[in-house]
């Protein structure tokens, strides 16, 4: 049965897309070059390689689709464009938060995400929540008073990424662009963006590392998104929701690593977190075991 196929080549194709986006997390606090141009190199460059993806018959067929589906209602354009904008921003803010000390923020954001994804779903799609389901909100949502205190103020960084980006996954389930040459569309988009930020931008400094790190982030993010859809294809939704919160957790330690440190009740609000995740994850298991049954998980930064 589909539901239930695994694979050790996707748990390690899994696994790796989370260490190249948790190495280009590290990686960016290396540059001298602002996130605009972080972001910029990320975007032409994963553009490039989506390019030569279309030298494959099946990458082309994905576009014909994609266009089909884009006419299918006048505003379905707008809502690409809308998903294209929460895309980039989030694209810039990943580069963006370890650069700026706020790479545990970031981690944070994306330690929420899938449970806030558990809201969308229930109010947006209407979809069945379960009592585990509601017994991990109500443990993110005692992690978040508990963060509101203690801090006193959940950073903006944590809310970007937790909400617009909930929206973002939702929207694209809802309306049928989840497709993997649909992200390759939305970084098309993004090109003329990312063509001003480095034309608007405080020239590279023209050094080897610099250049090689910029590269490193570019084809990095192509190669993580390529192991990311195997593993997808390779192996079970619930193992894949369960691998897919690694990285959350990775992005913690590279926080760390790169000298931020925990405060107050950071380590208490981190490891509820953990054990809602943790019970997440084993709803999905246990879901996928029933006829039908199935777990999703987001797509990765």
């Amino acid at each position: 049965m589909v539901g239930q196929r695994s694979s050790p080549r996707g748990v390690l194709f899994s696994l790796l897309a989370s260490a190249i986006f948790a190495g280009m997390f590290y990686i960016a606090s290396l540059v001298t070059s602002s996130a605009e141009v972080v972001f910029a190199a990320r975007v032409l460059l994963t553009l490039l390689c989506y390019a030569a993806a279309l030298l494959h018959p099946a990458a082309r067929r994905g576009v014909v689709v994609l266009w089909r589906r884009l006419r299918a209602r006048w505003w379905m354009p707008l809502l690409s464009l809308l998903l294209t904008a929460i895309a980039g921003v989030q694209l810039w803010l990943f580069m963006w938060a370890p650069m700026h000390g706020h790479g545990l923020d970031a981690a944070l954001g994306f330690l929420l995400l899938p449970i806030a994804l558990v809201f969308a779903g229930r109010f947006v799609m209407k979809a069945h929540v379960s009592r585990v389901q509601w017994l991990v909100v109500a443990l993110a949502s005692v992690a978040v008073v508990v963060k509101v205190i203690a801090t006193p103020e959940l950073s903006w960084v944590t809310l970007m990424i937790c909400g617009p980006y909930a929206l973002y996954f939702v929207l694209r389930q809802r309306f049928g662009l989840d497709e993997p040459m649909v992200f390759g569309w939305e970084v098309a988009l993004l090109a003329p963006v990312a063509v001003l930020a480095l034309v608007t931008s405080v020239p590279i400094e023209p050094s080897a590392l610099e250049f090689t790190v910029l590269g490193a982030i570019g084809f990095g993010s192509a190669a993580a998104m390529t192991f990311y859809l195997g593993a997808s294809y390779l192996l079970s939704m619930p193992v894949f929701g369960l691998l897919g919160y690694v990285e959350p957790v990775m992005l913690v330690g590279v926080a760390l690593l790169l000298g931020e440190r925990m405060q107050g009740a950071d380590a208490f609000v981190y490891g509820l977190l953990a054990v809602a995740l943790a019970l997440l994850a084993v709803e999905g298991f246990r879901a996928a075991r029933r006829p039908g049954g199935a777990a999703g998980v987001a797509d990765p930064a």
